[in-house]
């Protein structure tokens, strides 16, 4: 009879037990998928606190990685951070989760963090290319030039028509002066990504250093023709108009510029300073206002204050 009735009970509690168990199982699948419909519609809110509550539940790895996806795409790096670590405390070699934090360690500018994460990356698959790709933008922000050089070759190596690398190792030799090295890593770019108007400026730059100024200008108009709204483009062409006194065509070439963009701080202040060099000070005066207005807009907006002794340095890199 004892035997009887402990069975009956020990019974009663493993099916609760059970019964729980199925319980959780089921809410977690149902904030899960909740929260991946969610994302799917982008409501990202929403799906952040499915996410969340579907981990209070079970540390699950796919749940994770979601989630960490949706902080990255609401800007919410820390956060993200935050859950790629949790996701590589389950599944320490899962490269995607390691690459995808270091990137967002770079966006923060923990560049030491950075570089950590990718030897481990490389540490797990010598192969990576974009760890050594990660890890070289790290050391170029923090001046380390020749061992960031040492991995985009390593990368490159590895992936050779990887354009991002061919474009930094460029970056960086035009950094260095290294200038022919530069054009070489340029003119690798371009041809592997002719759409690359990052490649036609830098290279611009590179031919600017060495005295080359139309085919500077023309690498310049070739931004303009792949994006007329790069600025950048415009004020070098600007520049150089200026400085060789051709005075009446930078008028006309920011006049372009502004149609194409009227709110363009920069070419109201660039083209107010060539109208001062023609002598025309009432409109040189009019067109400084109306820069330093929208600048000081521009600068409101992003939560940041107006250097005005960097207003007119415009000068390769």
């Amino acid at each position: 009879m004892i035997g009887f009735l402990k069975s009956l009970f020990t019974g009663d509690t493993e099916q609760a037990e059970n019964a729980d168990t199925k319980n959780t199982e089921r809410n977690f699948d149902i904030l899960k998928y909740d929260g991946v419909k969610a994302l799917k519609i982008g409501k990202t809110g929403y799906a952040i606190r499915c996410f969340n509550e579907a981990l209070a539940l079970k540390e699950d790895p796919e749940t994770l990685n979601y989630l960490a996806a949706t902080y990255t795409q609401s800007h919410e790096a820390e956060e993200a951070v935050n859950t790629y670590s949790r996701l590589l405390e389950i599944e320490p070699k899962n490269m995607d989760a390691l690459l995808n934090k270091a990137h967002l360690l770079l966006t923060l500018e923990k560049n030491s963090d950075v570089i950590e994460n990718c030897n481990r990356a490389i540490e797990i698959n010598s192969n990576e290319h974009r760890a050594y790709l990660l890890m070289a933008k790290a050391q170029q922000t923090q001046k380390e030039h020749e061992e960031a050089i040492r991995n985009l070759t390593q990368a490159i190596d590895l992936k050779n028509d990887l354009t991002q690398a061919y474009l930094l190792r460029a970056e960086i030799a035009h950094e260095l002066k290294q200038y022919e090295n530069a054009l070489a890593d340029a003119n690798k770019t371009i041809s592997l990504s002719p759409e690359e108007e990052n490649a036609f400026l830098l290279r611009g730059h590179i031919y600017e250093a060495n005295g080359q100024t139309d085919q500077a200008m023309q690498d310049y108009n070739s931004v303009i023709e792949l994006n007329p709204f790069n600025e950048q483009a415009y004020l070098e062409i600007g520049r150089i108009l200026i400085d060789s006194q051709q005075v009446d065509e930078a008028i006309r070439h920011f006049d372009e510029a502004i149609e194409f963009k009227p709110d363009f701080a920069q070419a109201y202040l660039e083209r107010g300073r060539a109208k001062e060099l023609k002598g025309d000070k009432e409109a040189a005066t009019a067109d400084i206002e109306e820069g330093t207005r929208l600048k000081e807009e521009g600068e409101e907006e992003n939560g940041q204050t107006v250097d005005f002794n960097k207003m007119y340095t415009n000068r390769p890199i």
